[in-house]
């Protein structure tokens, strides 16, 4: 469509052919904010299921050091380990990963 706007002689833009030209552009931008939407869609779905996963491996990862009865000094639990050591490293990771997203639908 530029093309042919710039190959078009001055003379030869008419109201018609600009107003054409102008509802292609118009058609263009309404299909790719429906292609757009559709990937924003998919992209949290899949951090949703990613922040799902990364709960199930937490929970997966605390289950383990139980059912192995690890040996622990004492006054730590279990609860205590995942909280200080495992639960900030999973938030971080899902915050990077909204911060990631939402910089992506930024662009």
């Amino acid at each position: 469509m530029i093309e042919q706007l710039n190959e078009t002689h001055p003379r030869s833009l008419t109201k018609e052919l600009v107003g054409n030209i102008s509802d292609q552009l118009s058609q263009y931008n309404e299909e790719s904010s429906v292609v757009f939407d559709s990937l924003v869609s998919q992209l949290t779905k899949d951090m949703e299921n990613t922040n799902e996963d990364i709960d199930i491996a937490l929970y997966d990862l605390k289950d383990f050091i139980i059912k192995n009865d690890a040996e622990l000094e004492e006054g730590v639990t279990f609860e205590m380990i995942i909280e200080k050591r495992a639960e900030p490293y999973v938030e971080a990771r899902k915050l990077e990963s909204k911060t990631l997203i939402m910089n992506a639908i930024g662009y």
